[in-house]
C-alpha cells in the first residue's frame, strides 16, 4: 500500500506544482497518469476512457486489459476477450432501458417492473465472466479515485 501511496504522491505532485505553464501541462499531465497507472492499468485504462473524447484505442485499451484480468482470475482465456467486450457494453449501458435509469415509468411514480425500481439493468441474468468484468471495471475506477483521495487526505 505504501509503494501505491509513492506512486499516487509523484502524479499528485506532478499535477499540482506550482510552476505549472500552458506549455507543460500536457507533460505534466502525462507524467501524472502515467504515475498512477502504473500499479493498475485496467484503472490507468478506465480513466482515460471515461475522461477522453470517445475513442477506438481507448475503448480497446479497456478491452484488452479487462480481457487479462479475467485470465488473470481463473476464466478460459479464448471466453475472456468476448466477455470483455461484453462487460464493457453492459457497464456503459448500466441503465435501464425502459425508465431510463429514473426506477419509475410516469408522473405517477409507478415502479419500473424491468428493473424493480433500481433504476440498472438486471446484472444477475448475465453470465459469471460479464459480472466478474463488470466488477473489475468498476473496482479499477474506485481504485484509482481511492489512491488519490488516500494521498490528497494527508
Amino acid at each position: 500500500m505504501n509503494d501505491d501511496l509513492n506512486r499516487v504522491e509523484s502524479a499528485v505532485t506532478a499535477t499540482a506544482s506550482g510552476n505549472l505553464t500552458w506549455e507543460q501541462w500536457p507533460h505534466d499531465c502525462a507524467t501524472a497518469l502515467g504515475f498512477a497507472g502504473q500499479r493498475n492499468p485496467l484503472g490507468f485504462a478506465v480513466v482515460r476512457y471515461l475522461g477522453d473524447e470517445p475513442s477506438g484505442s481507448a475503448a480497446l485499451s479497456v478491452i484488452l486489459h479487462l480481457a487479462t484480468v479475467l485470465i488473470k482470475r481463473g476464466f478460459d482465456p479464448k471466453k475472456a476477450n468476448d466477455a470483455a467486450w461484453a462487460a464493457v457494453d453492459a457497464w456503459n449501458h448500466i441503465k435501464c432501458p425502459y425508465c431510463a435509469g429514473r426506477g419509475v415509468l410516469n408522473i405517477e411514480q409507478q415502479v419500473c417492473e424491468a428493473c424493480n425500481g433500481t433504476g440498472e439493468r438486471d446484472k444477475a441474468a448475465l453470465p459469471e465472466i460479464v459480472r466478474e468484468g463488470i466488477g473489475a471495471l468498476m473496482e479499477a475506477e474506485r481504485w484509482m479515485e481511492g489512491q488519490l483521495s488516500a494521498r490528497l487526505k494527508r
